[in-house]
């Protein structure tokens, strides 16, 4: 019966069941972060692909209209050059056939309109044709090349009847054969029966003016963008596979592996080969320590059976002669003392030898913690949890063996004056890292007529420390803890008070809660964790002191400890300031 009781409540590690909810979280966590990462790149290359497809386009259509002025140009240029032969027949007479340059740059912009869909006009700020009145985008070309010479085109995207188009112009400028038509003087009817504008060369005659729509462009940029995003996408998802794969191989099966042997463990059966998991790097390390603390914790347990078991014979020896020798009946109760006191280094000793295992897994967590170059957030994040949960078992065996010492005898007290002041101090060193993480509003504060007590520090130390862990414990994150020490004069004693506002006890489980391995309730266990020796250990340390100590607490409130220590005969008025 003892190894069974010993098994259920040693064995059932703290974090055992959320380890494989933890590889679960880490493989989908990674999993959704690259997604994510992955979905974000992807959409700013789909704004880049079309951006600088657009860019593209806008390029080549430049090109074009570029080249389509050139060509309307040297058109133009053509008739100039050619109207005497256009208009002299071959006696030399003159004979004006109104085939003139501007009618042919017109004619041959709306016959290459109909073929290509483009559409080509001739305009300026006072057309002699009102079908030539220039729209808004065509007057600021005629502003900006009448007030800079230098300015050879103007192009962008704009709107024109009611859809986008690619909107180019170039300026005319007045030369010596345009003065015939449009020189001076100012008014006088040209051959054509126009009124001449009195130009002169290098003025600003108009624009020629090219409107390109831009709908095949965009129909081979949104197909461009089509095939580019596919493409990237069944990328994505192959490197998302095989990061998934590679996930599941290296970290979470391993981790799986080591999750089924500690599931073994919790059944009471030690034997545990973990020489063929599938671990590498710092999973194989962990997994070699928890195989080794196994074989030796399953060395001392099959010591302790052949030991039970001997007794156990004596003890049945012992009651066949019970009812015939009195003897003999002292003779069993000595053997029971005995057996008693074996419990009690058992206990001593197997937590002693556990200390060797927990403190190379805390070594460990603390190298792989600062060898953090390379690695991700969520490996930091599952060494530092090692590290703690080893930690926390670490203090549970610390508490044990403080127990057994006690129980034992062995405790001796070293007497020396202390300064409460101090031991708070030193606690709070310890504990401000947990403070931190939980978001607590903590206070402590030393009356200033609290005076220097004589007792032990290390014993004192132990008894805040255990009081202000168990108040960590039970109060969320965000909550209040409250340390005060007072001195009561009437009954001569010094007060160190311990106040949280957490979930607090109930009030028919308050009597048990300074015994060992006891808390308020089983759901309470299960959610916080813990041995149930903190607040006997305190107990037994008060009362070693010649003190004590008692609970006020209300369910889901909170709770107030308060220990009592003797201040001594010989009292000296101490002043403390606020901490």
């Amino acid at each position: 019966m003892a190894i069974n009781c010993y098994n259920e409540t040693t064995l059932k590690l703290p974090g055992v069941k959320r380890l494989g909810l933890s590889n679960v979280r880490i493989r989908t966590r990674f999993v959704i972060l690259l997604v994510g990462i992955l979905a974000v790149s992807l959409l700013m290359n789909v704004v880049w692909i079309w951006m600088t497809q657009q860019k593209q386009a806008e390029r080549e259509m430049h090109e074009k209209a570029y080249v389509l002025s050139q060509q309307m140009e040297a058109a133009w240029e053509f008739m100039v050059i050619n109207q005497d032969v256009i208009n002299y027949d071959a006696n030399g007479e003159y004979n004006f056939k109104k085939l003139h340059c501007s009618l042919v740059g017109k004619s041959i912009g709306k016959l290459f309109g109909k073929k290509t869909g483009y559409t080509i006009r001739y305009t300026n700020f006072n057309p002699r044709n009102k079908a030539d009145i220039p729209d808004e985008f065509e007057l600021e070309a005629l502003t900006l090349f009448a007030a800079d010479v230098k300015t050879s085109e103007f192009y962008k995207v704009s709107g024109y009847a009611g859809k986008d188009a690619f909107r180019y112009t170039a300026p005319m400028r007045i030369e010596e054969n345009c003065l015939e038509c449009h020189g001076e003087p100012a008014g006088e009817l040209d051959i054509l029966g126009y009124p001449k504008e009195g130009w002169k060369i290098g003025d600003l005659a108009g624009i020629v003016s090219i409107v390109m729509p831009t709908d095949m462009y965009t129909e081979n940029i949104q197909s461009n963008v089509v095939k580019q995003v596919g493409y990237i996408s069944l990328l994505t998802l192959s490197i998302i596979m095989v990061i998934y794969y590679a996930m599941s191989k290296l970290v979470t099966r391993p981790l799986n592996q080591l999750k089924d042997a500690i599931e073994h463990v919790k059944t009471g059966d030690l034997k545990v080969d973990l020489k063929d998991i599938d671990a590498q790097g710092e999973i194989r390390d962990l997994s070699d320590h928890f195989e080794i603390m196994t074989q030796e914790l399953q060395m001392l347990y099959d010591d302790l059976e052949n030991k039970v078991e001997l007794r156990t014979q004596d003890l049945a020896r012992a009651n066949d002669i019970l009812e015939s020798q009195q003897i003999q009946l002292e003779e069993a109760n000595r053997r029971l003392r005995e057996d008693n006191q074996y419990k009690s280094d058992f206990l001593a000793i197997i937590s002693h030898e556990l200390r060797t295992p927990l403190t190379s897994i805390i070594a460990f967590a603390e190298v792989l913690e600062k060898a953090r170059e390379g690695k991700c957030p969520k490996e930091q994040k599952i060494t530092q949890e090692i590290r703690d949960n080893s930690q926390v078992l670490l203090r549970m065996i610390n508490n044990i063996l403080e127990i057994a010492r006690i129980e034992a005898g062995k405790q001796e007290l070293i007497i020396e004056p202390i300064d409460l002041v101090d031991v708070i101090n030193a606690v709070e060193s310890v504990i401000e890292p947990l403070i931190e993480k939980k978001s607590i509003q903590y206070s402590s504060v030393l009356h200033s007529d609290v005076p220097v007590i004589e007792g032990d520090r290390e014993g004192l130390r132990r008894i805040v420390e255990n009081l202000l862990s168990n108040a960590l414990k039970f109060t969320p994150e965000g909550g209040e803890i409250k340390v005060w020490v007072a001195y009561d004069q009437e009954r001569n004693e010094v007060l160190i008070n311990v106040q949280d506002n957490g979930i607090g006890i109930r009030k028919e489980d308050q009597p048990y809660i300074f015994e060992k391995f006891v808390q308020s309730d089983s759901s309470i266990h299960r959610q916080y964790n813990g041995s149930g020796l903190g607040l006997a250990l305190a107990k037994e340390l008060a009362e070693l002191h010649g003190g004590w100590i008692k609970v006020v607490s209300e369910l889901k409130v909170g709770s107030l400890f308060t220990v009592g220590l003797p201040a001594g005969e010989d009292k000296e008025d101490w002043h403390h300031l606020d901490f």
